[in-house]
């Protein structure tokens, strides 16, 4: 089907006469490259009053800016933009059908002369905000060229990164793909189901607890949010932290009811006045269930919690037997959702040696990762407004290569805007993706690793699996597999593997090649080969930070005559041959002149000023390097290296760079 296409010009039911005499010199000048629909109205805010307008675009800014419904224009007749200005887009929406208007762009014409660079700065410090595209009364007012309305749409469309968000999405505008789970957590609720959602850092979840909020309110539904993060929550203790939930609570339905709580909530009578208390709200305003939504419920878990009540102590039974007790007598009142990382508080049968409350009583649900046709909606949808045009081969790459982990995606998208410079649209095929995708994997690790983090301080043995599945182990990782099925279990939940008839493998290639880099000197079953090649990398890089590390410390405890402590510590032959070098020179970190044993020899005869650089006996730091110079100098490279000595030097190998890694 063709869809038609829109011309120039006004149509015939835009009261333009409605306007002031500026305006309409404006909305004329715009009819030479839009269609102006609808006339609009007034919209009044406190004392100031706005007009917005519709227009449609045609198909050059169609294609240029992938905008095809109807965009919202407002004029602003002050010469002083105000934030509040932009509300007037909200209230113009209100009057219009869902998919009539775009709702990510916007056009504001203010009579400001300014009002371009206070656009600017107000969306930085909200980077959810749609694009707003800014003009002032006189420059659309007067004549201009047929390209400036296109260039300044470029500038502020091909300027936005909307790729970048660090933060949890508070709105709906750029949430994509758990439409459906959202739905699911919201009919959960109101058939008075429980809920349990956890998920890997930045997997989503506040951004869902947002949504789900939204949704909520959206029908008249009531919610409570605690934010088990915050020390105002995991401060509180159990009888504590049920008397803030009461108050929350009285706040939420907007209960007229008066509430005493004060010496009521000791340990031994808190549970029956909360019960006394949530009753006496609930009754005071209309019937309807409340949703009760703790956030990072492993900060009041026991083993995780971050206050030692929660942690080690019996904070978490008594508070749980409190709220499962009374919804087992009063279902009607109120569901919870516990969302976190870590959903041991609700797959331990026993907590703190004692029956969890809420074992086996809240399904544990994970995050989803997206599939190809989810993160095609996404990364097609992004980036067809910012100039970024996919080729098809692309979406199902972004998917296998971050898992369908939905940040991962949308940084690495990221950076592709940033590095694509020049004339846009712009199309994004496989060699420039494979350039970015090194790119990320190099210099964006932090994301990597703050999403296994979960892994490495909760679940060591399934970090240990997934280290064994980036080296190729099989079968030590099937080994593991077999002993429990819990060590899969939470793999798979995370998104972090995927398993079929024929065995697993890592859902996020991105991850695999991290790990693989991580922990290439854990790889088993060397060849010979293998092994004299790690450690002569190895051997070198350490080289280069022993020589760093002794420049330092004899600088700071010689000073000047640091050159001469080094030329004695050589043989006289040596001595007079580096005579004229400097400190710098003698021990510079890639251009050097010294051998290792020469390093050694400094060691042992400047160990004195050099201890501290170590922090270990003597003795044994001579041993581990003189045995790395043995096995590892460049004519044992035609031997082959017993196992026990390969390992051994493995364990000084990781002591020593783990010591010189603060000198750089």
């Amino acid at each position: 089907m063709t869809r038609k296409k829109t011309t120039p010009g006004i149509h015939p039911n835009f009261f333009i006469d409605n306007f002031s005499e500026i305006e309409k010199r404006i909305l004329k000048n715009l009819s030479g490259e839009w269609f102006l629909t609808s006339s609009g109205r007034k919209i009044t805010l406190v004392s100031s009053t706005y007009r917005y307008f519709l227009m449609k675009p045609t198909s050059l800014f169609t294609e240029m800016f992938n905008i095809e419904r109807e965009v919202i224009c407002v004029l602003s007749p002050y010469e002083n933009f105000e934030p509040r200005t932009l509300d007037v887009f909200s209230k113009a929406h209100e009057d219009l059908t869902d998919l009539r208007a775009e709702s990510i762009c916007k056009i504001l014409i203010s009579a400001d002369p300014n009002v371009e660079q206070r656009i600017d700065s107000l969306l930085k410090s909200d980077p959810e905000q749609p694009i707003v595209v800014p003009f002032t009364y006189d420059e659309l007012s007067d004549s201009y060229d047929d390209f400036f309305i296109r260039n300044r749409f470029r500038k502020h469309f091909y300027s936005r990164n909307l790729f970048d968000f660090l933060s949890p999405l508070k709105k709906d505008l750029y949430f994509f793909g758990r439409s459906r789970l959202v739905h699911e957590l919201v009919n959960r609720h109101s058939t008075g189901e429980h809920t349990g959602l956890f998920g890997l850092r930045k997997s989503g979840k506040t951004s869902i607890i947002y949504a789900v909020e939204r949704t909520l309110s959206a029908s008249g539904e009531r919610y409570v949010s605690i934010d088990c993060e915050s020390p105002s929550i995991h401060k509180c203790r159990w009888n504590e932290l049920l008397e803030k939930l009461v108050y929350k609570y009285h706040s939420a339905v907007q209960s007229k009811t008066n509430i005493k709580t004060e010496n009521r909530y000791d340990e031994k009578n808190a549970a029956d006045s909360f019960e006394n208390d949530i009753l006496k709200i609930y009754r005071s305003k209309k019937p309807k269930s409340t949703l009760f939504i703790f956030d990072e419920i492993e900060r009041i878990s026991p083993n995780t919690g971050s206050s030692q009540h929660w942690r080690d102590e019996s904070d978490f039974i008594y508070f749980w037997q409190t709220l499962r007790g009374f919804y087992q007598r009063y279902p009607e009142v109120f569901t919870y959702m516990l969302v976190g990382t870590n959903p041991s508080a609700v797959e331990n049968a026993t907590l703190v040696g004692q029956e969890n409350p809420i074992f086996a009583s809240i399904p544990c649900q994970y995050v989803s990762s997206f599939d190809v046709d989810q993160v095609r909606k996404m990364v097609e949808k992004l980036g067809r407004y910012i100039g970024l045009r996919f080729d098809e081969i692309i979406y199902a790459k972004l998917t296998e290569d971050f898992g369908g982990h939905p940040f991962l995606i949308r940084q690495a998208c990221s950076l592709i805007h940033l590095s694509c410079k020049g004339q846009r649209p712009i199309t994004v095929d496989k060699a420039l993706y494979e350039k970015i995708k090194a790119q990320f994997v190099s210099h964006s690790s932090h994301y990597l690793e703050m999403i296994i983090e979960v892994l490495r301080e909760w679940y060591p043995d399934e970090y240990e699996m997934l280290k064994f599945l980036a080296q190729g182990d099989m079968d030590s990782f099937i080994e593991l597999a077999k002993d429990t099925n819990e060590f899969t279990k939470h793999l798979i939940g995370y998104g972090l593997i995927q398993s079929s008839q024929y065995g697993y493998a890592f859902n996020i290639e991105s991850l695999k090649e991290y790990m693989s880099i991580q922990h290439r000197f854990e790889r088993i079953n060397l060849t010979d080969q293998e092994k004299l090649e790690e450690i002569g990398l190895r051997r070198n890089k350490l080289e280069k930070k022993l020589r760093n590390a002794l420049r330092t410390a004899l600088q700071l405890f010689y000073g000047n005559k640091a050159q001469e402590k080094v030329l004695s510590s050589l043989s006289k032959d040596r001595r007079e041959k580096f005579n004229q070098y400097s400190l710098d020179k003698l021990l510079s970190k890639d251009d050097s002149p010294l051998f290792f044993l020469d390093l050694v020899n400094i060691i042992k005869r400047e160990w004195g000023s050099l201890k501290n650089i170590f922090d270990l006996d003597k003795n044994k730091v001579v041993l581990m390097l003189e045995e790395i110079n043995r096995i590892g100098r460049p004519d044992a490279h035609a031997k082959s290296i017993a196992k026990d000595d390969f390992n051994q030097l493995r364990i000084y190998f990781n002591k020593l760079e783990e010591i010189l890694e603060k000198w750089g």
